[in-house]
């Protein structure tokens, strides 16, 4: 049964992929990329509560497994949703405070860290620019850490 599985949704998921892969920015963004990656997302929901095995179909795809999980896991979370509306500029001067603070929250534990770059981010700190700040090549991780405070104060 799980190998069937497995292959039904490969073959519904396989097709839009490529597409899904490109989006980026907001989940709220209208844009064929958006509407694929939503798809795509729903499809996996749909997948995992059939009980379909997430590794095995992360193996069958060749993407990763950690990317399906948070599709699953956080597609009730919206982080859109507590960003700041603020259109204040932010001095680089705040940004190193910024950074301050989350390296310091960081020594006290993954909690705190994901808090306070929750707590960032809803203040209007763009996480693309407190990454660079952090020495960081990406705002992914910070982004995750964002997801995982919601999800656990939710």
């Amino acid at each position: 049964m799980d190998e069937n599985l497995v292959q039904e949704y490969k073959s519904k998921i396989e097709p839009i992929l490529p597409l899904a892969k490109k989006a980026f920015g907001a989940r709220s963004k209208s844009s064929p990329a958006h509407d694929a990656s939503r798809q795509y997302t729903q499809l996996l929901i749909e997948y995992h509560k059939r009980g379909g095995s997430l590794p095995k179909l992360a193996k069958e795809l060749k993407v990763a497994y950690a990317g399906l999980r948070r599709r699953v896991v956080m597609d009730n979370v919206a982080v859109s949703a507590i960003k700041s509306q603020s259109s204040i500029k932010l001095t680089p001067e705040s940004y190193i405070e910024a950074a301050n603070r989350v390296k310091s929250a960081k020594e006290i534990g993954v909690d705190a860290y994901h808090d306070q770059l929750a707590a960032e981010y809803k203040a209007g700190v763009s996480l693309s620019r407190l990454a660079k700040e952090l020495g960081l090549s990406s705002a992914a991780p910070l982004y995750y850490g964002v997801q995982r405070s919601l999800q656990r104060t939710k």
